[in-house]
């Protein structure tokens, strides 16, 4: 896209510039094949393979068997406390 608009910079013609009127059309000579030759299709075209569950499977999976999951535990239970503690 920043090829696309270095083409148009490039190609532009500044002299047809009035302070009342832009006229866009005259100053960049917009044409809609130039605009088809500057998109990269491929990626445009691109497909992935995910496994969205499969990914969050594996790293619940992880967090369980790390440990972590007690962690979370822990902190829940503490935090509970901390909060029932200060809110009196």
């Amino acid at each position: 896209m920043i090829d696309l608009a270095q083409h148009f910079l490039i190609n532009a013609d500044l002299s047809v510039l009035h302070t009342s009127a832009i006229n866009f059309a005259s100053i960049f000579h917009f044409n809609l094949v130039d605009v088809h030759t500057h998109i990269d299709m491929d990626l445009l075209a691109q497909q992935f393979k995910q496994d969205v569950t499969g990914d969050f499977a594996r790293g619940w999976d992880d967090f369980v068997k790390s440990g972590k999951i007690w962690a979370l535990i822990i902190g829940i239970v503490v935090g509970y406390m901390f909060r029932s503690i200060t809110n009196a």
